[in-house]
């Protein structure tokens, strides 16, 4: 499967296929290039990288594709994911902001089995931690929230942003 074909799971919004944008070593964004289907670096720092997630960062597969709207998702593993690279996901929360940029949490089979849960908000406190960091101000309208809540607006939404 690649970056270019991937489809909506059969289990969306429980699970969904995750196209790696972002791998966690990778100090500078990458950017998806549609027409090639390929990744290239930009001059722009990744947020995640500096903020020390330790995860990938990618997009649900079948919602769309950069730079069209899209679910933007961010990825618990130790897998070294590389961009392009296509895996299973268990959507577990998502990070609402005022802007509509919503960031969804996603773990992988592997941490979902040593996690021994499939929501936010069962997380180990420091598994908690180190999503937060990646966005410490929380605006009225903004926050956290566990796997039904993210669930519930992957299955009753569109993507709005880019």
């Amino acid at each position: 499967m690649n970056s270019k074909s991937v489809v909506l799971h059969p289990d969306y919004p429980d699970k969904a296929w995750i196209v790696v944008e972002q791998s966690r070593d990778e100090p500078m964004r990458m950017r998806y290039e549609p027409v090639t289907g390929t990744f290239r670096r930009s001059a722009d720092y990744s947020l995640l990288h500096h903020r020390g997630f330790t995860g990938a960062y990618g997009w649900i597969g079948g919602t769309g594709a950069p730079p069209d709207p899209h679910f933007d998702v961010m990825v618990l593993t130790r897998e070294n994911l590389q961009p392009g690279d296509v895996l299973l996901g268990h959507i577990c929360g998502v990070f609402i902001r005022g802007d509509g940029d919503h960031k969804f949490v996603a773990m992988d089979n592997a941490w979902r089995h040593r996690a021994g849960c499939d929501c936010f908000d069962r997380l180990d406190a420091a598994t908690q931690d180190e999503l937060r960091r990646l966005y410490p101000r929380v605006d009225p309208g903004e926050g956290w929230f566990g796997a039904a809540y993210a669930r519930d607006y992957l299955r009753n939404h569109e993507p709005l942003h880019d």
